[in-house]
């Protein structure tokens, strides 16, 4: 046979034989089935225990004591004569630290000393007046004059002696100021000078700044800016950027809200003994009460069916369990909830994609999440 008849003859075998092997009436091999979908679509999440972590921050100021700042001030014109305070120094409450001349007050010193020598005359003859009239000796209109000159001196020691109490000085002072022609600022505190800027010879207007500050240890308060209210039996925690966290206790809360921002003020107290310095900022932390049944979850963790908040539990099969739960206080990206809910359990980070979920399986005649 010759080459050209065997080529000829072998392509109908070919195709005979690839006709022959194909089975178009067979059957497609079936497509692999998709893997099994999770009874959760949405991560699982441990439950914290609230006393743990701090529900919320505010920042904090600490606030100065009444009794812990002093500013000495003239209330009067007044011109510097002496200084003998210097930043730093330790004075004692009373000390004189500046030494001024105020004419206003030193009139008033000698209004002061003028009145209470005649307030003493008019006294004694009033009551010399008092007894002769008694007596029948002695007219009623000389008595009236004599009450009403008693009457008058009194007022203007009065007033002289305000005048002094302005500048800081004691009536008993008076005389020795209308002698002396000059007025010490004294300290209204023990403590520490913290500034001066008294100049020697420089004039003071009347109700100038503070020719110098004295500044003492003591009570202080902590104000905070929150904006939600703390939960019942909370705790409170300060922390400064010097140290470890201070617990404080809150002992009044603004009833009005701060247009501005939605925040409103608190104030705050450490313990007894536990000193703050005055200045000093930092964070306030709130904690939640320790409780059995109040825990901390995603906020995304909550869904919301009709008046139910609830979150998703992982029971012991895997699948989403149902639990109600009562919100008590949200901050950022966590909630305190009250429920049947422990730190033992998990939850689904996204409660309301596992509603949605659990909706459309109910819908389909499902049962992976139950009730």
């Amino acid at each position: 046979m010759t080459l050209f008849v065997r080529r000829l003859v072998s392509v109908p075998l070919l195709v005979l034989g690839a006709a022959c092997t194909s089975n178009p009436s067979a059957p497609a091999a079936p497509a692999s089935e998709p893997p099994p979908r999770a009874s959760a679509s949405s991560a699982w999440v441990p439950v914290r225990a609230a006393s743990r972590v701090a529900l919320a921050e505010a920042p904090a100021l600490v606030l100065s004591g009444p009794d812990t700042t002093a500013a000495l001030t003239a209330p009067f014109r007044a011109r510097v004569q002496r200084v003998r305070a210097r930043p730093g120094q330790t004075v004692e409450q009373g000390a004189p630290l500046i030494e001024v001349l105020m004419p206003e007050v030193v009139q008033a010193a000698g209004a002061a000393s003028a009145a209470a020598l005649r307030l003493e005359a008019y006294s004694r003859q009033v009551e010399r007046l008092e007894a002769l009239h008694a007596q029948g000796l002695a007219k009623l209109p000389e008595l009236a004059e004599a009450q009403t000159q008693q009457a008058e001196a009194r007022a203007a020691l009065v007033a002289a002696h305000a005048v002094l109490r302005v500048a800081g000085i004691a009536p008993g002072e008076a005389r020795a100021v209308a002698e002396r022609g000059t007025v010490w600022l004294k300290s209204p505190i023990a403590g520490v000078v913290t500034e001066v800027r008294a100049v020697l010879g420089e004039v003071q207007p009347e109700a100038s700044a503070a020719l110098a500050r004295v500044a003492s240890d003591g009570p202080a308060r902590l104000e905070a800016r929150l904006s939600v209210r703390p939960p019942e039996g909370a705790s409170f925690a300060f922390v400064s950027s010097l140290g470890a966290p201070t617990p404080v206790r809150l002992v009044g809360q603004s009833p009005q809200v701060d247009a501005a921002d939605g925040t409103f003020r608190a104030w705050f107290e450490p313990e007894e003994g536990v000193v703050l310095r005055a200045g000093l900022g930092g964070r306030l932390r709130i904690h939640a009460a320790p409780a059995e049944d109040t825990v901390l979850v995603p906020a995304r963790a909550l869904a919301f069916e009709n008046e139910r908040t609830l979150v998703f539990v992982r029971g012991g099969d895997g699948k989403a369990v149902r639990r109600d739960v009562e919100v008590l206080a949200t901050s950022g990206a966590e909630a305190l909830v009250k429920g049947a809910v422990s730190t033992r359990d998990s939850v689904a980070a996204d409660g309301a994609v596992l509603l949605l979920e659990a909706r459309g399986q109910e819908d389909a005649g499902g049962n992976e999440v139950a009730p």
